[in-house]
């Protein structure tokens, strides 16, 4: 296959590399991703701004290329000009080095990037990992590499494949599950500090709750208790139950 691998913590990321090393052997490999970190970019692309790429060449059997947007970008620049004479068959997002769990796909450039694959009527897969500060991603690109034609059999053009794995070792983990997403709440907060000209500017801490109870296993529970958590996820998320009961209501002009 011909494969578009992206992620969002940059081109010289580990994790990305990873998958990289592994998928090179059995497929042929186009890394396109950006030239530094986009963590947080969700699915926002550069409509407003220009882009620019380098072409780093073929390191180790692998296409590479920087470009200077957003995840989202990336994938669609690559369809739309830089491979367009290429059928891409697939992009694999990742391996990112912390998990992208339930409503946290919001904002992971991480996810996005798979789901503009979606959008591109192209398979998409998003991996991520909980590394904690290592660079292990050893065992997460074995297992995407092992799994990946059934993960693929699930992809289309509506369905992005969220994989999240929360050990870098086989032997630490209980299973795989196929898991719904689940909201993610955060205990956030602001304080203040100063920028290098002495400005006063906000910046936002905090951290995720832990789900400590869910009888009804999403991918925040399963992950939390050391599973991997495999999400199906719609493009188009209509609640069409909830539009039925609205067009019931006297809407007034």
């Amino acid at each position: 296959m011909n494969i578009l691998l992206t992620n969002d913590d940059g081109y010289k990321a580990p994790g990305i590399w990873a998958l990289a090393n592994r998928l090179k052997k059995e497929h042929k490999v186009y890394m396109v991703a950006p030239d530094s970190e986009r963590s947080g970019a969700s699915h926002s692309a550069s409509f407003f701004s220009s882009l620019t790429y380098v072409s780093h060449g073929n390191i180790d059997g692998v296409e590479v290329y920087s470009i200077s947007g957003t995840p989202a970008d990336c994938v669609v620049f690559s369809v739309k000009y830089l491979l367009k004479d290429v059928k891409i068959d697939c992009v694999l997002s990742g391996i990112n080095d912390v998990l992208n769990v339930g409503t946290d796909i919001i904002f992971s450039g991480t996810f996005g990037a798979a789901q503009e694959a979606t959008y591109q009527g192209i398979k998409g897969i998003a991996v991520s990992l909980r590394a904690r500060g290592t660079a292990d991603f050893d065992y997460a690109a074995d297992f995407t590499l092992k799994n990946l034609d059934l993960l693929l059999k699930y992809a289309d053009d509506s369905v992005t494949v969220n994989v999240n794995i929360p050990k870098t070792k086989k032997e630490e983990l209980k299973g795989v599950k196929v898991a719904h997403e689940t909201k993610l709440p955060y205990f956030e907060e602001f304080y203040e500090t100063r920028d290098e000209n002495d400005k006063v500017i906000f910046k936002i801490n905090g951290h995720h709750l832990d789900q400590k109870d869910e009888p009804s296993m999403g991918d925040c529970w399963l992950c939390d208790n050391d599973y991997i958590a495999i999400t199906p996820v719609r493009l188009v998320s209509n609640d069409f139950e909830l539009i039925k009961r609205m067009q019931k209501e006297d809407f007034r002009l």
